[in-house]
């Protein structure tokens, strides 16, 4: 069956053209304003990436942080989506797990590898090298056991580390905002939205919550739109492929899908995304700590980068597999299937080995737990 078929089985909409832009002139006209203009009465929603590179950086830029979130919250003009609060809770812990992580590793380098050469005894420069193992090894056994101090004190953390204890301060109903959403209907939506490719979500559909989260947030950002009438800055790093226009592997700026939704539910509002980085800079924090998060964010989309390089390749690999699968089994569905199925029926044919087979499906669940993870 080809893709078109699949579509038109599926219930394609062929129309959806006129859905997605139901105001066609608008397209030319509507008055969408700049970041720079609309800061100082934008409301501020956070992602929940924004929430957790605080995790990365020093002391001054958490306290800069703080008093950039201070001066919003006294306007009202910040706003955490319900599902972005859950999504923190989730992924805190990991966070924090990579910080000790780093730490113990650091804590496990070897000490000096030393050895007795009796016949250097009766130098100096020998006697010399020796005080110097000594003293090193001495200053090795002080490091660890600081380090070992760190680890019991971030051990000790339950909700009460530096991040979450500025976030218990700040963060209050007045900030929150969780409006409730038929459950049915919105997973009817994204259904849609996944058949249509229409932002956001559809491209988060390998993930467990099926790309459901992203919707949330953005039906809850549609909602202030419509109950505020004000524009949004929706604070947010390049993780979220399917909201951005992307070129040379950066993104740009806000899909305008998202841009003209939001501008139909709040009345003419507009809508911006802006990087943790862009973020503080806008908001006038100072540039030293601009460039600490720009660089934390720089090496975490490198990472992405490398991550779904893997994926992709990974991808390719999947339809060479399913090719081999169909040029055995003829008859098969021209459906995609579970890879751990087509590996156990080419292990039965002898196409691949045992060993492969089980390589294969190990590497599968990898990959499902690096796209919900990192996308």
């Amino acid at each position: 069956m080809s893709p078109e078929e699949e579509k038109a089985e599926e219930g394609f909409d062929l129309f959806i053209a006129n859905r997605i832009y139901p105001e066609a002139e608008l397209v030319f006209t509507a008055d969408l304003k700049s970041l720079a203009q609309i800061k100082d009465e934008a409301l501020v929603v956070l992602d929940t990436n924004a929430l957790l590179v605080p995790y990365s950086i020093g002391k001054e830029s958490l306290d800069q942080i703080q008093q950039t979130y201070q001066g919003l919250v006294s306007l009202q003009r910040l706003v955490i989506p319900g599902q972005v609060a859950r999504e923190f809770a989730k992924n805190r812990a990991s966070k924090i797990g990579e910080l000790f992580q780093q730490l113990n590793r650091k804590r496990n380098i070897p000490g000096l590898q030393k050895g007795k050469y009796p016949l250097l005894e009766s130098l100096e420069e020998y006697q010399q090298v020796l005080r110097l193992e000594k003293t090193i090894d001495k200053h090795l056994r002080g490091y660890k056991e600081a380090i070992d101090t760190v680890l019991d004190r971030i051990r000790e953390w339950s909700w009460d580390d530096p991040v979450s204890l500025l976030y218990s301060e700040l963060f209050g109903e007045n900030v929150v905002f969780d409006p409730q959403f038929d459950e049915d209907e919105i997973q009817t939506e994204l259904g849609r939205r996944q058949l249509h490719q229409i932002p956001p979500g559809y491209k988060d559909s390998a993930k467990d919550d099926q790309g459901i989260g992203d919707l949330l947030i953005w039906y809850t950002i549609l909602k202030l739109g419509k109950s505020k009438k004000q524009s949004v800055i929706f604070v947010s790093g390049e993780q979220k492929a399917d909201w951005w226009h992307r070129s040379e592997g950066q993104a740009l700026y806000p899909r305008y899908e998202l841009v003209d939704e939001f501008r139909r539910h709040s009345a003419g509002q507009t809508f911006h995304i802006a990087q943790f980085s862009r973020f503080l800079d806008l908001y006038g924090v100072s540039a030293s700590i601009v460039q600490e998060v720009r660089e934390e964010e720089m090496k975490q989309s490198a990472e992405l980068a490398l991550v779904g390089e893997f994926i992709r390749k990974w991808k390719t690999f999947e339809q060479t597999l399913l090719h081999l699968y169909r040029q055995i089994h003829p008859d098969a569905s021209e459906r995609w299937m579970p890879v751990q199925r087509m590996a156990r029926a080419l292990y039965k044919k002898d196409a691949i080995s045992n060993d492969l087979g089980t390589l294969i499906a190990e590497l599968n669940v990898t990959i499902a737990h690096l796209g919900a993870e990192l996308f």
